[in-house]
């Protein structure tokens, strides 16, 4: 009896053995595909129609699409920030690959950290939305005509709008301190408010859509626009990367590259497809698709990869004694990927 028992066992433990090698086996599979699976590549973005291309190319999974075409190990995903600065943290802590920055803050950054992994480059453009400075005064007809009492809403300190002024206060406005004294820090939708009523402001440096959201109202006019101040277009966002980062991910200036610019052909050729994505990242109470339909219309090629007015901004960065390093091409901050596209 003990022996027949014993060779129960035996055939038992003989028979087993091939399932649980098997289990064991299928164990280590599903081990080893998760740690091969490749992480997540975070982009990071804010609010505002200038983040357009990126809500299509993650609606429509153009990340995907050029990510496996580009061989990029990872998933390209967007993660939302509600404000720059702990975008910036999260850059710089390569929590995220790539953020979006103004020209200024983003030559001023790659400045602080040059020659360091932190060191910023361009990976990508967005959009050279323009910057409109709007008046509902008729003695404003030029950046001269505003007196040291009169106020002009920004919507941040920090912004784009900002640098536009400091580079006219030589000629305009007759040094740096007349010019904060004058500024007004206040979210867009205030400044309109505060302009179409009247109350506070004389001006108001504007973005789109609040841009044409202002100048429904007939009183408003344009004085003048970034453009004007500048000399041409520029960005008024461009995507960049630390070089410890594009060292981890040296494709992926070449996928944002390329979704975004097949994301801006969308808008240009599909502006109410676009509308309704943008409107799903960014719901309105003021706009509906046509409303955003129509302004899209009208901004159809101010998105794209292209990287404009680096050299222009650096070289009034440098006058004003905030540049250390000099920029001699716009090709100079920007990954190898994208220098053969277009930019100044």
């Amino acid at each position: 009896m003990v022996l027949r028992a014993l060779a129960t066992l035996f055939v038992a433990l003989v028979l087993a053995a091939p399932c649980a090698a098997q289990t064991g086996g299928k164990d280590e599979r599903v081990r080893g595909e998760r740690v091969q699976k490749p992480a997540n590549i975070a982009i990071g973005v804010g609010h505002g129609i200038g983040f357009l291309p990126l809500f299509v190319a993650q609606e429509l999974k153009l990340f995907d699409k050029h990510a496996i075409t580009q061989g990029l190990s990872g998933r390209v995903v967007l993660r939302r920030f509600q404000s720059a600065a702990p975008m910036r943290q999260a850059l710089s802590k390569g929590e995220i690959a790539a953020g979006p920055y103004g020209l200024p803050a983003f030559l001023l950054a790659r400045d602080a950290a040059w020659r360091t992994p932190q060191e910023l480059l361009a990976v990508s453009g967005l959009t050279t939305l323009p910057l409109v400075l709007l008046t509902a005064r008729p003695d404003i007809r030029v950046l001269s005509d505003i007196k040291p009492a009169d106020k002009i809403a920004v919507p941040m300190l920090t912004a784009p709008q900002v640098a536009y002024l400091r580079m006219q206060t030589n000629p305009w406005f007759g040094g740096r301190d007349r010019l904060l004294r004058q500024l007004v820090e206040m979210p867009h939708q205030e400044s309109v408010e505060a302009l179409t009523g009247g109350k506070g402001v004389a001006a108001y440096f504007s973005s789109p859509p609040f841009t044409q959201i202002a100048l429904r109202d007939p009183k408003i006019r344009a004085v003048t626009t970034s453009a004007d101040m500048i000399g041409g277009k520029a960005s008024f966002l461009v995507m960049a990367s630390t070089r410890a980062t594009l060292n981890a991910h040296p494709k992926l200036p070449g996928v944002l590259a390329k979704a975004i610019d097949e994301a801006s052909a969308v808008i240009r050729k599909e502006p109410r497809r676009a509308a309704t994505i943008w409107l799903k990242w960014e719901p309105s109470h003021t706009l509906d698709a046509r409303a955003v339909e129509g302004i899209l219309r009208d901004l159809k090629d101010e998105f794209g990869s292209g990287v404009f007015g680096i050299e222009a901004t650096a070289d009034y960065l440098r006058r004003d004694n905030r540049l250390k390093q000099g920029v001699f091409s716009w090709k100079d901050v920007v990954a190898p990927a994208i220098a053969a596209g277009e930019g100044s």
